[in-house]
């Protein structure tokens, strides 16, 4: 597997190849860790290989370091003479085929988004994607997505000779646990108010601001963002203070990952608000909404074409306009007034079934369709 950052920060990654080796291949995963993190040796049941340039690579310009840390990862992935490259993303995807033809293994393209579609590239980027894309993933033996429309767009793009294998982010995580975790309600001294939960990374275009303005609409709830750090925390709390309502937005880090559902269980409803800015935010399945219905929670999830289709279709929340505050209240309101049994029930048998447990098979059973095709024992894939 080919990684353009720390295995150690991608649980997407680390779920994948646990899941293979868990079945008997050999998984290599080729990464760029920082050169001061230490690898651990009780870490997951995989062998980790960096590729990241010695101190001082800060010196060269950046186009001279990417570009040699590509051919770093690329070498090094040929070097261990795997069966499959797995390449993670749209920047592992040349040095993953440079690997893949040297080396004479099979090519997996794990697009973690839709590449083209995202709204933060800037620069040269747009087009250095869109090309890495055009050039090798009509040359994959494998194309996977995290979602049914990303994979469409895909298909229908590059005219794949094989439909591409949807494997979600769902969790695997512990299950909540109230050891595993402080509680958060008396810490943030909310009593039995009411507590919606922003999880993850806070960022322009994910709503939160929005969620700020719905908040002014909803006397005695509370909010919560947990995975908040940074510059734009910081102003979400000045425009919170501004707002008149500081004393019930909370504000924390992030939390390890085998405590993180221990945390989201003591909410009420989960909120997932991606902005309509780009075309990946509209065909995205965040992990968030996943990690929410595993601990038990309702959601409210933007009114975009693939999260809006999951929660209708299972009953489990409501989809509201991300940019109007009016809308995204209603939706809050009308879970945290909710009295119906049944949607917990919802919620719990969508849970069960929107589990990893479950969605690895896919996975598991695309790298036995490469073996076979191949005609090589599928014990081995790097």
């Amino acid at each position: 597997m080919l990684l353009h950052k720390s295995v150690a920060h991608d649980t997407r990654v680390q779920r994948e190849a646990s899941a293979l080796a868990a079945a008997g291949h050999e998984v290599t995963v080729i990464h760029l860790p920082p050169p001061e993190e230490a690898d651990d040796p009780e870490g997951p049941p995989f062998a980790r290989v960096p590729a990241t340039l010695p101190r001082g690579r800060e010196r060269l310009p950046r186009p001279a370091r990417l570009g040699t840390e590509a051919a770093r990862l690329a070498w090094r992935a040929a070097a261990t003479r795997p069966d499959a490259i797995h390449a993670h993303d749209a920047a592992m995807l040349l040095p993953g085929l440079l690997a893949a033809r040297r080396s004479g293994a099979r090519l997996v393209y794990d697009s973690h988004e839709l590449a083209t579609g995202v709204a933060y590239r800037r620069g040269a980027w747009p087009a250095v994607v869109a090309g890495a894309e055009r050039l090798a993933v009509p040359r994959a033996d494998a194309v996977i997505a995290v979602s049914d429309g990303i994979a469409a767009q895909l298909g229908e793009r590059y005219r794949l000779r094989r439909p591409a294998t949807v494997i979600r982010n769902l969790p695997d995580l512990p299950p909540p646990d109230p050891a595993r975790a402080p509680d958060l309600r008396r810490e943030l001294g909310i009593g039995t108010a009411p507590l919606i939960l922003h999880q993850g990374a806070v960022a322009p275009g994910r709503g939160c601001e929005t969620l700020l303005r719905a908040l002014a609409q909803m006397p005695g709830a509370q909010l919560l963002f947990l995975g908040a750090e940074g510059p734009y925390a910081e102003r979400l709390g000045a425009l919170a203070a501004g707002a008149g309502i500081a004393a019930r937005v909370h504000l924390r880090g992030p939390v390890r990952p085998e405590t993180l559902l221990s945390h989201t269980a003591q909410a009420d409803v989960g909120v997932s608000l991606l902005e309509d800015t780009c075309e990946n935010h509209r065909l995205a399945l965040p992990n968030k909404l996943f990690e929410y219905l595993a601990a038990g929670l309702p959601v409210v999830v933007s009114e975009l074409p693939e999260a809006s289709q999951l929660v209708r279709t299972r009953g489990i929340g409501r989809c509201a306009d991300p940019a109007d505050p009016g809308s995204v209240a209603a939706a809050l309101g009308s879970l945290l007034g909710e009295r119906d049994s049944g949607l917990r029930e919802r919620v719990e048998r969508s849970a069960a079934e929107l589990s990893w447990r479950e969605e690895k098979r896919r996975l598991l059973d695309l790298y036995e369709e490469l073996a076979l095709a191949a005609g090589a024992p599928s014990n081995a894939s790097r």
